[in-house]
């Protein structure tokens, strides 16, 4: 069926294949502690940032996302105290986004899901290596590419 469904279409459409199945298996994984995808990335790049803090038009240019729609996920994981924001210790008129020990310990937990959910794929570290350079390619490969009709995609 998928198969019929997505046809033969060569690389763009294994893209589509994989991005639709990462999609499917990082929801499930995220939604099983209680947050979105959105949550979730934001809060591992915040748990990543030097002291576990970042601006939020860091946060954006990161993850490709508009900052109102940055605005309504930080507002969510404030309300649910994953994240705090402060003012920026250089800049009073700007804040920057701290994650709690609250957070970090959910971004730590759902990263210890999508690894677990990773080994369980029964792929060998050389078959994981050669995937990640071959994907890692493309992905460079993507982000060089002229923008199609000369409009940017984010």
């Amino acid at each position: 069926m998928a198969e019929e469904l997505w046809g033969t279409d060569g690389l763009l459409g294994h893209v589509v294949r994989l991005n639709v199945a990462v999609d499917r298996v990082l929801g499930e994984i995220a939604g099983t502690s209680s947050i979105s995808v959105a949550d979730y990335l934001v809060l591992g790049v915040v748990r990543r940032s030097p002291d576990q803090r970042s601006a939020p038009t860091a946060i954006c240019e990161v993850l490709g996302r508009t900052t109102g729609g940055m605005s309504l996920t930080l507002d969510r994981l404030e309300g649910a105290g994953l994240i705090r924001r402060l003012p920026d210790p250089g800049d009073r008129r700007r804040v920057v986004v701290e994650a709690t020990e609250a957070g970090i310990d959910l971004a730590k937990r759902v990263n210890g899901d999508l690894h677990a959910w990773e080994e369980s794929l029964g792929l060998s570290e050389t078959e994981r290596a050669d995937l990640a350079r071959a994907l890692g390619m493309l992905t460079e490969s993507i982000d060089a590419a002229p923008y199609p009709l000369g409009v940017p995609l984010s």
